[in-house]
């Protein structure tokens, strides 16, 4: 199909130069992970068995409603939400993934969510999206190049939230909070996947 405005050209140009994935994928090659062992007890980094029997390195985080794994898989660096939250939005491609936060306005004493969020750190590299429940709220961020630029993008995050938003559409996103992961794990989890991730 012909590109015939400058405006839908530019958005095919800033896909290109972000590395997007051209859809949102539904089965992730990650899933739910079986811990093995632990790699680093003072970073909590573990090692983990996918469902298909591949090895990979984590830090979970779970709340209530959530369990939230930053790891290294053979497939990428990535961040896996599982969640039973009912599914409100999904961005559609070009994507963009990013540390945000969250913007917010007053209305008299309460104060509101906007929906949207400023960026604190964009991550530049290519990466894979997946929708593993079309149903729930949550989704897989696979990065494709490097794991430690992933991982420190994902770590500027902390205290604030980790986005996956359209670039057509700013208020189509998705995104977790991130409250414990911090750059001190990012060394374990290099090192563990240097040795355990084939």
């Amino acid at each position: 199909m012909p590109i015939r405005s400058p405006l839908r050209l530019s958005l095919v140009l800033f896909a290109a130069s972000i590395g997007a994935p051209a859809l949102a994928q539904t089965t992730d090659p990650i899933g739910t992970l079986t811990k093995m062992q632990t790699f680093d007890r003072a970073q909590k980094i573990n090692v983990g068995r996918t469902k298909s029997g591949k090895a990979v390195c984590y830090f979970r985080e779970e709340g209530s409603s959530h369990s939230l794994d930053i790891g290294i898989a053979a497939d990428g660096a990535y961040v896996r939400l599982e969640t039973f939250d009912e599914r409100e939005t999904t961005p559609t491609p070009p994507l963009r993934l990013f540390a945000g936060k969250e913007i917010t306005r007053r209305q008299g004493n309460d104060e509101f969510s906007t929906g949207e969020f400023t960026v604190l750190h964009a991550y530049a590299g290519a990466f894979d999206y997946y929708v593993p429940n079309p149903k729930q709220d949550g989704f897989a961020a696979i990065a494709k190049g490097d794991a430690r630029a992933f991982l420190e993008t994902v770590a500027r995050a902390n205290t604030q939230f980790l986005v996956v938003q359209s670039v057509a559409a700013p208020k189509a996103v998705n995104y977790v909070a991130i409250y414990s992961f911090k750059p001190a794990a990012i060394a374990p989890l290099l090192a563990c996947a240097k040795e355990k991730v084939k």
